[in-house]
């Protein structure tokens, strides 16, 4: 959205996290839309009509992240399935979980190659790390594809969930009659920037 791309978001988590947050901070944007997916086999239908009336530049899925037959529609649909994971033992555990279960499908799957590709984010990742978080990074990195760029541990995250959108925020404080607001705004660039060259990988743009 900071480069003018235009996003659909369809929340497909029973909890509807995403519709909740856009709707308490009652987001309102043109290249923004979100709305709730409640059954796996809606996606199809729903990302042809945004294709065909050229609405859409982007289509997000967010997931409960659990496996199942409506799992394997999702993937049938989508062009790559990102998994976030923090350096956790549990979060490592769910991780393999969910590999083992895009590892199946290939074996599956008629045709693997038309799959998704899968792809495994580091969030929250500290600047320094315990020597346990250093071992559960090392897990990742020798067991799935891990991207080069995480998500580091960054206040400016906990700032987004509050107050909307990093690239908003990140202009209203360049824009700000507060010195030290204009400072700060460099801290949600520095975000974008991380969050931008994960998409760019993703998308294999530059």
């Amino acid at each position: 959205m900071s480069r003018g791309k235009r996003c659909l978001v369809f929340d497909a988590d029973p909890q509807q996290a995403l519709v909740r947050w856009a709707t308490k901070l009652q987001l309102n944007d043109p290249l923004f839309k979100i709305e709730p997916l409640t059954k796996a086999s809606e996606l199809e239908q729903k990302a042809e009509e945004a294709y065909q009336s050229n609405t859409a530049d982007y289509v997000f899925v967010d997931t409960i992240g659990a496996a199942g037959a409506w799992a394997d529609d999702l993937a049938s649909e989508s062009d790559a399935i990102v998994v976030p994971m923090m350096l956790s033992d549990d979060d490592l555990e769910i991780t393999t979980d969910t590999f083992n279960w895009y590892v199946g499908l290939r074996e599956r799957a008629d045709d693997p190659e038309a799959l998704p590709s899968f792809h495994v984010v580091l969030s929250a990742v500290p600047p320094k790390q315990s020597k346990a978080e250093t071992e559960v990074e090392r897990k990742a990195l020798k067991n799935f594809p891990v991207l080069d760029d995480y998500f580091m541990a960054r206040k400016q995250h906990k700032d987004a969930a509050a107050d909307g959108f990093i690239h908003s925020i990140a202009q209203a404080r360049r824009e700000s009659k507060n010195p030290l607001m204009r400072v700060h705004a460099k801290h949600f660039e520095e975000a974008l920037e991380e969050a931008s060259s994960i998409l760019d990988a993703l998308t294999g743009d530059s």
